[in-house]
């Protein structure tokens, strides 16, 4: 039996973000002797104060906070506004600074992964970034990826001679007098010493290799996907910059940094936003070390093939402005005397049935298909038009009702709170609303539901089955939409999450044409609340990026997965300055065959990826060869190579879709370097 308490008001101690206090209470319930050892990874948002004012105020907490060592001297003394940091922090500092009257300067907070302290490096220096002189035409290639098999001979320019210039593996057990706080940093010469150790009669043993520098851990709890046949950042890697090693390329060094396999197997984003923000990190510092004879920074071409559910969909959020605060026009890493470009993929969701509007007054009805055995949370975010608190409280009322039948309202007024339990008191769904900070304007209501299922533990779990979310929307000052999103969070290939996908199940929604072909617009006219548009990547919402759809060649229209814009309706700056991706290319060579070929796991290995995550790479390598020229920034140069190189598409294609267009480049067997 469960039971809703009565609706809350936490007027007294507000909280910077529910989902956190959520999962740290489902984390309290599973392992509660252990819960205030754990490790997390964290992203905090300080204001008006540098990271060692930020840390002199938690000095009580010392015990409990590492600053990662790749925030050196000159990151700790800088002031910002508002400046994002990664740290890693245990349940009795989270708690603090996740209340928003804490002391400490923190004005935002998101919780990451459980990071085991094996990983974490507490004695760790910041690393010396000494230049690297490099060839006029040469163009760093930056990845961030998982499973990036740094030994494949695309990735090297000789028997024993890598490619690879840095490489941080996040996920790799730290060696002692190491300069990084979590996994190992790798740079060209230790690669090089790895290569040849593990090289015999002229033939590298891989396997030897990866185990020796700590890529592939049988005795971790997640192998990377280094270890089987497929791996997503090989894949990625090839595309975007690889070069056969006998072609000795020169001009295109790599730095990368490999993910946490436990982060990327949440889909939610939740556990990886931490990470990306330090991995962006550790790369921008890295890519300012490469520079020309007469020193002059070499450009760089940042590719992350990711794309995430979650977040406003308005060009702003943690996860938009990750991409700005290193892209952007006030960037401090790269420095602005520096080309740095970065391509984002579109995302795979256009079909998922994740997203739905509310936009009349009255109620709007969403059914939730939480399914059994989801192992992992459910997460339901419904925004709220642009505006202040003042402008448009208590906008609508919201209702969750459980499979059972047990149903609870709170008005969309941040702080307000309601929680189902169980018969033993336990938690297992809340129903919140907090106020949307900095330049987002929008309250978020959130609904967490726990897993259905844990096969470690025995609860407490959720009940699976059809979950009810009403929007009843009053007659208030904004006419923009409410906009509905299910994190993503089913398990992907390779991994053992042991997520299932929620979704809307409206009857009414309209999932084939009259051949039983998938749509990939919404019917017109349709009243169904569940829409296909809107679903652009949330990473992909910024100015700054390069945003890529995916294209089926054979068919010549834009992929029926490829995510949609536009952007969500803002009504105070900043507005979103675009209205989907910038281009399209190449990531099915049919509907019958699915993906591009590109790098398998080992060297001389082929094999198939689809979705707009190969179609992104394939654009940051042509952008390596033309970032050297370009008058413009990076959106600019794609229009303009889009024009110099189409790849036709269908007449109904549309800009939300596809941006300007399609783009051929073709990549015949990885065969050509760049020319010098």
């Amino acid at each position: 039996m469960y039971n809703w308490t009565d609706t809350q008001t936490r007027d007294d101690a507000p909280l910077l973000d529910e989902v956190t206090d959520f999962r740290l209470t489902l984390a309290q319930a599973q392992v509660s002797e252990f819960v205030d050892e754990i490790w997390w990874s964290v992203l905090i948002e300080v204001a008006n104060v540098s990271i060692d004012e930020f840390e002199a105020s938690v000095v009580d907490y010392g015990s409990d906070l590492l600053i990662p060592a790749a925030y050196d001297a000159a990151d700790r003394s800088r002031e910002m506004a508002r400046q994002p940091i990664t740290i890693y922090a245990r349940k009795r500092l989270i708690d603090t600074l996740n209340h928003a009257d804490n002391p400490h300067h923190v004005v935002s907070l998101h919780l990451g992964a459980q990071t085991s302290d094996a990983y974490l490096d507490f004695d760790a220096t910041s690393p010396e970034l000494t230049p690297v002189t490099v060839a006029d035409d040469a163009v760093v290639m930056a990845v961030v990826d998982d499973g990036i098999a740094i030994a494949h001979d695309l990735l090297r320019k000789g028997r024993v001679a890598t490619r690879v210039a840095h490489a941080s593996i996040l996920e790799a057990r730290p060696v002692l007098g190491g300069h990084s706080s979590v996994g190992r940093g790798l740079d060209s010469a230790a690669i090089d010493a790895a290569l040849d150790a593990a090289t015999f009669n002229d033939l590298l043993d891989e396997d030897l290799f990866y185990r020796s520098v700590g890529i592939v851990d049988w005795a971790a709890t997640a192998v990377s996907t280094v270890a089987a046949r497929t791996s997503h950042g090989t894949h990625v890697s090839g595309l975007a910059a690889g070069y056969p090693m006998e072609a000795a390329c020169d001009n295109r060094p790599v730095i990368c940094v490999a993910l946490p396999n436990p982060a990327v197997e949440d889909t939610t984003g939740l556990d990886s936003l931490p990470i990306l923000y330090l991995a962006f990190h550790i790369l921008a510092k890295q890519a300012q070390r490469f520079c020309r004879a007469d020193g002059s920074l070499v450009p760089v071409v940042f590719n992350f093939s990711f794309g995430n559910s979650g977040g406003p969909h308005d060009g702003t959020g943690l996860f938009a402005t990750l991409f700005e605060h290193y892209f952007g026009d006030n960037r401090q890493w790269p420095g602005p005397d520096q080309k740095a470009w970065l391509t984002l993929p579109a995302g795979n969701i256009n079909l998922g049935r994740l997203h739905g509007v509310a936009e009349d007054a009255g109620p709007t009805h969403f059914d939730l298909s939480v399914l059994p055995n989801d192992q992992t949370p459910t997460v339901v975010q419904i925004w709220m038009p642009t505006g202040t608190a003042d402008s448009a409280p208590g906008l609508a009322q919201i209702a969750v009702t459980t499979p059972g039948g047990q149903s609870a309202v709170i008005p969309t007024v941040p702080g307000q709170v309601a929680s189902l339990v169980n018969e033993a008191g336990a938690e297992i769904a809340r129903l919140a609303c907090q106020a949307g900070g900095g330049v987002i304007h929008r309250d978020l209501v959130t609904v967490s539901i726990n897993p259905t299922a844990h096969l470690d533990t025995p609860g407490p779990n959720a009940p699976h089955g059809m979950w009810a979310i009403d929007v009843t929307r009053d007659d208030g000052p904004s006419e923009a939409a409410i906009h509905l999103w299910v994190r993503r969070d089913e398990t992907l290939p390779g991994t053992r999450s042991g997520g299932r996908q929620a979704w809307f199940s409206n009857p009414d929604y309209v999932r084939f044409d009259r051949f039983g072909v998938p749509l990939a617009t919404d019917p017109t006219g349709t009243d169904c609340p569940v829409r296909r548009h809107t679903t652009l990547s949330g990473f992909a919402g910024g100015e700054a990026p390069i945003v890529v759809a995916a294209y089926t060649e054979r068919d010549a229209q834009v992929s029926l997965y490829s995510g949609s814009g536009p952007l969500a309706r803002r009504d105070v700056p900043p507005v979103p300055t675009r209205d989907g991706p910038d281009l399209a290319a190449k990531g099915d060579d049919s509907y019958a065959l699915r993906g591009v070929i590109s790098a398998g796991s080992r060297s001389g290995s082929w094999v198939r990826l689809s979705g707009t995550s190969v179609a992104a790479p394939r654009v940051a390598r042509a952008a390596s060869d033309g970032i050297c020229d370009a008058a413009g920034g990076g959106r600019d140069w794609s229009a303009h190579a889009a024009a110099q190189s189409p790849f036709p598409l269908a007449d109904t294609t549309t800009p939300e879709r596809a941006g300007v267009g399609g783009i051929d480049i073709p990549i015949p067997g990885f065969g050509r370097p760049p020319s010098s």
